[in-house]
């Protein structure tokens, strides 16, 4: 009797999984409702420098039939933070959807990974896609920069013509070059959290300018650093005026050019020095002086007495 019992119960989980497997065999055969998903994997919705249909999660997927469906989005343990994203009966043809990183209560969620779920309701099946959404709402960190020719002069001789702006971020990150608190066109090649950003200076005007640097993460979030204060000259003396008694004038002139002119009355001359002492005129007066280094030049008042 018990082993006829014993029997009857392997016959039945015998029927059982062969049943099964069955109905798993033939919803495989079945064509499925839902095809060509696409769907974005990273945004930031509280991304204020993003163009707007950056801030939120296109959601798109084409129905094979008209369907009644709710669409969901539940967060990395399964549990549902924002329903409805899209309900309604739908047609047959390509839908998109649109998620802002909000939950039910409107608030923003917290960065991590979601899913969409789509439920069709008249046949209470639930698919849930494979594409994890990713939210990130923080900013990079700008752990360090550093600035190098603070004082620099883009003439192309190969001699300080450029700012190197050394940074480090806390994550990989485009940086972004503000000059005077404009931004410029682009952003770095390299997303490399460690890297070097330059500026050559392209058609700005001698003097002071302000630099600052951006961080934007691969979701669109900026972080800012504090401005440095650079200098574009080619060639400077330190005084518009000398008085001179005496035989010899002693200068001191700002440039990183290696070899300069100057002309002083009718004499003139050309040294390798940016410290160096020229002879004055013989008869009281005033003379005009110039000294040049790559075509550019600086000039002042000499009074001889």
């Amino acid at each position: 009797m018990a082993r006829h019992a014993l029997t009857l119960l392997v016959a039945g989980l015998l029927v059982a999984t062969a049943t099964a497997f069955a109905v798993t065999e033939r919803l495989k055969l079945e064509d499925s409702p839902v095809l060509g998903t696409k769907i974005d994997r990273l945004f930031s919705p509280v991304c204020t420098k993003c163009p707007p249909d950056s801030r939120s999660a296109e959601i798109r997927f084409r129905l094979r039939r008209e369907e009644s469906i709710s669409l969901d989005i539940a967060d990395s343990s399964g549990t549902i933070v924002r329903r409805g994203v899209g309900t309604g009966v739908f047609g047959q043809s390509s839908h998109v959807f649109a998620w802002d990183g909000r939950d039910d209560s409107g608030r923003v969620v917290a960065d991590g990974a979601y899913k969409a779920e789509l439920t069709l309701e008249d046949e209470n099946r639930t698919f849930e896609f494979p594409v994890e959404i990713r939210v990130d709402s923080t900013p990079p960190t700008i752990e360090d920069v550093k600035p190098r020719h603070s004082v620099f002069s883009p003439d192309g001789d190969g001699q300080a013509d450029r700012v190197d702006l050394r940074y480090r971020f806390s994550e990989p990150a485009y940086a972004i070059l503000y000059v005077d608190g404009k931004r410029l066109p682009g952003r770095s090649h390299s997303r490399r959290p460690a890297d070097t950003r330059q500026w050559y200076g392209e058609g700005a005007r001698v003097g002071e300018h302000r630099l600052a640097l951006a961080a934007q993460d691969l979701a669109g979030n900026l972080a800012f650093t504090r401005e440095f204060t650079v200098r574009i000259r080619y060639v400077e003396l330190p005084r518009s005026r000398y008085v001179v008694r005496g035989r010899t004038l002693r200068l001191r002139v700002s440039t990183d050019v290696k070899r300069l002119r100057w002309r002083l009355g009718g004499s003139g001359g050309t040294v390798r020095k940016h410290v160096f002492t020229i002879p004055v005129p013989s008869r009281s007066g005033r003379y005009r002086l110039t000294v040049t280094a790559n075509g550019r030049s600086a000039r002042a008042t000499v009074v001889v007495r």
